[in-house]
């Protein structure tokens, strides 16, 4: 075999040695040497090359738009614009103050003088509703002393308060109650509302 592989080499052997010490010589002519200092040469920069990098750019940030605009479907679009407009309008109303505000054409320019006193029978009649009312709805052993101290009508509402004791209690547990079309619509005892 030996045979072999001088006939396909040539009958040469390769010397390592000797070739190592030509690639290091090599090296060595083509590295600048330490002791020399670099001249100050400007390496100009290729320009085809700065308008590639530059055209990238440009292309990378059409690209994030054209994602959004070209990616979706339209009805994402579509729900995207209508969020946007409903939250135009809404800061919209707030910045104006639309919404609950009370019309000015409802309010007159002058008020005119109505009574607030109600006669001995209507405030009799509507003290005996609160009595009821409260006695129905106060959890109690007993009969409750309900007291009402004062009553007074505005248009077509009759509010009136008062207090109202237990059977074996000495504390008044005051209350508020609003009457609408002989009916009672509201009455709050302790920050509590009785009718729900």
């Amino acid at each position: 075999m030996s045979d072999n592989n001088k006939k396909k080499t040539g009958g040469k052997t390769i010397n390592f040695a000797e070739r190592k010490k030509a690639i290091s010589n090599k090296q060595s002519e083509q590295n600048p040497q330490k002791g020399i200092i670099n001249d100050n040469r400007v390496i100009q920069y290729d320009i085809n090359k700065m308008r590639e990098q530059i055209n990238q750019q440009t292309k990378n940030k059409k690209s994030k738009f054209q994602n959004f605009s070209g990616l979706h479907p339209l009805w994402v679009k579509a729900v995207y614009l209508i969020i946007l407009i409903l939250f135009i309008i809404l800061v919209a109303s707030k910045l104006t103050n639309n919404f609950g505000i009370v019309n000015k054409n409802s309010i007159p320019d002058k008020f005119i003088y109505q009574t607030s006193k109600l006669t001995d029978n209507e405030t009799t009649k509507y003290e005996a509703l609160i009595d009821t009312s409260i006695k129905k709805y106060v959890n109690s052993n007993g009969e409750l002393d309900v007291v009402t101290t004062s009553i007074h009508k505005n248009d077509k509402y009759i509010y009136a308060n008062g207090y109202f004791i237990y059977p074996d209690d000495s504390d008044r547990i005051y209350f508020d109650a609003k009457i609408e079309s002989e009916k009672i619509s509201s009455i709050v005892v302790n920050g509590y509302e009785l009718l729900k």
